[in-house]
């Protein structure tokens, strides 16, 4: 299979688990400086809005999935062979809902190397509990920035505990280069992060190209260097783009990752 992203793919009207695409994650973390083991646990956290199968009877159903593994894995799936697997279920029979995250399980597990595959799914009688919530902490997004900036994190005075969010989050699919949009939420314990850095910081990876997991991995080892924080967690929430939105998150081992109760507006 050849990756998908850019070019002409049509839907399969049969299930299809040899569209996955995975992406090697050895490359982009050289690229950053990361190395193993890796400073940072994690998880990749998808939301899949246009889920759909047939039912025992042949009726279409529809579902909302939720997809997570770990950031240990050696690959990521690319998005949209993900989008082309999920497609392929659209007109094949599933006696149950166990049955559909089967499906989904097999087809993830062998090709990201691990069993640690976590699925859900949500249907349309439980939609109406899905929250839109504010990110958590403060905003950063009105801070001050000089024109001449360098776009470097940098330290501030003092030690401090807190919870900061920025929506200024934008980078550029290395593939196509178009542009993916997201909110970053960063919570941490040690030296103070200059606010004024961090939108800067922002500012200058706007036309950086990175995957969504691999842009996150890139802004959790800026902050290790520029703080040397004793905690601290990266979310990288990004909005939704064929009916997919892609949440990594990392942390140090033992830091405490904050609660989110649903979803970000965007999203």
């Amino acid at each position: 299979m050849q990756n998908p992203l850019g070019k002409s793919s049509p839907y399969s009207d049969v299930f299809d688990p040899s569209v996955l695409f995975p992406i090697a994650r050895s490359q982009a973390r050289s690229q950053s400086g990361i190395r193993e083991p890796l400073p940072f646990v994690g998880l990749d956290r998808w939301t899949c809005y246009e889920l759909s199968w047939l039912n025992g009877d042949g009726l279409p159903q529809v579902a909302i999935a939720t997809i997570e593994y770990p950031a240990s894995t050696q690959f990521l799936v690319e998005s949209k062979s993900l989008k082309l697997f999920l497609g392929s279920m659209n007109f094949t029979r599933y006696e149950s809902i166990g049955d559909v995250v089967t499906a989904v399980k097999q087809g993830l597990c062998p090709l990201l190397g691990s069993d640690q595959v976590n699925v859900s799914v949500s249907e349309p009688e439980w939609w109406g509990s899905c929250k839109i919530v504010a990110p958590p902490g403060e905003s950063v997004d009105r801070e001050a920035v000089p024109a001449d900036d360098p776009g470097r994190l940098r330290r501030g005075e003092g030690v401090v505990e807190e919870v900061l969010h920025s929506n200024l989050l934008r980078s550029l699919c290395p593939v196509t280069s178009q542009p993916d949009w997201g909110t970053v939420v960063i919570s941490y314990r040690g030296n103070v992060l200059d606010r004024g850095s961090l939108v800067g910081y922002l500012r200058a990876h706007r036309s950086h190209q990175g995957f969504h997991e691999e842009c996150c991995e890139l802004i959790f080892a800026d902050l290790m260097a520029a703080l040397a924080p004793t905690s601290l967690w990266v979310g990288c929430f990004y909005t939704r783009r064929g009916g997919l939105d892609i949440n990594p998150e990392r942390w140090l081992p033992g830091t405490e990752r904050p609660l989110l109760a649903g979803r970000f507006a965007r999203q």
